[in-house]
């Protein structure tokens, strides 16, 4: 039985991963919001599988402060860490903050990732052969850091958040997996396809249902997590990415390492916020 933390595992293909995590008798950590839809998805995961070894640990991963308590709490009872599931997503069509003046969609798609994973190293190592499957998108390639309007406070696109936020994200997958090669820890990146999930809840409900037309079944996407997450083809694979199952190599220029470790350490500073 592996311990596997899922983020955003309240519905979507966050619930689908914790839900087959859990008919294979695994047991699994649900990071989600403190609401009546976390609760209930995690009876549902209990019913349909009979694994008793789903547990809910409320967080808001938009706040630096929540993620803290809650790798406190996961650190006190489960000390080994097998598989750690960066999933949760935001789409944000407005722009907001969250308490620490950092912009929703950079807090939750890559300093949730960034603070996670980081805190939860020791745990993973643990573990022996520990693995973290950071869910990204295909739109990274076209994203960008600009430090100069890292929060994007001039002229704010959804689209633009989001692929900027991927990237990121995508560029501190890379460089991780090279840091914590030695400590036996895979770091894979994972775009699952274009799935009808909750990321998209802040667009109109009619768009929404027009869009669902067009997008795959939150299940294919659970699915694929779950390869990267538990399949032995790739126990020792790293520093890859993931589109749907097809393995790609993620090529950093010199100058995007130059990016990474400035954004690294602009991290640290946001994790102690």
């Amino acid at each position: 039985m592996k311990t596997i933390i899922v983020t955003g595992a309240n519905s979507g293909i966050g619930k689908e991963a914790a839900l087959r995590l859990a008919q294979a008798g695994n047991q699994v950590i649900m990071l989600s919001r403190d609401s009546e839809k976390s609760r209930t998805a995690q009876q549902e995961i209990i019913s349909a599988t009979g694994n008793q070894n789903v547990v809910l640990i409320p967080v808001d991963l938009a706040e630096p402060s929540s993620i803290r308590q809650a790798v406190a709490e996961i650190q006190e009872k489960y000390p080994k860490i097998d598989v750690l599931v960066n999933n949760a997503g935001l789409y944000k069509v407005k722009r907001d903050e969250n308490s620490t003046g950092v912009e929703m969609s950079f807090a939750v798609n890559y300093l949730a990732t960034f603070m996670l994973s980081e805190l939860l190293l020791d745990n993973l190592a643990t573990s022996g052969n520990g693995r973290i499957v950071n869910v990204v998108s295909e739109l990274y390639k076209s994203g960008k850091i600009n430090f100069d309007d890292l929060m994007l406070e001039n002229g704010y696109k959804v689209g633009n958040a989001y692929a900027n936020t991927k990237y990121a994200a995508v560029l501190y997958s890379a460089e991780l997996a090279q840091r914590v090669k030695e400590k036996g820890i895979t770091v894979n990146t994972l775009h699952p396809g274009i799935l009808g999930t909750d990321v998209f809840r802040d667009f109109p409900k009619f768009l929404s249902k027009v869009m669902s037309i067009f997008l795959e079944k939150p299940e294919k996407g659970g699915e694929r997590i779950i390869y990267l997450a538990t399949d032995n083809a790739v126990a020792h694979t790293t520093g890859k990415y993931f589109y749907k199952l097809d393995e790609h190599d993620i090529e950093i220029s010199a100058e995007e390492k130059g990016i990474t470790e400035r954004l690294w350490k602009l991290s640290e500073e946001m994790m102690a916020a």
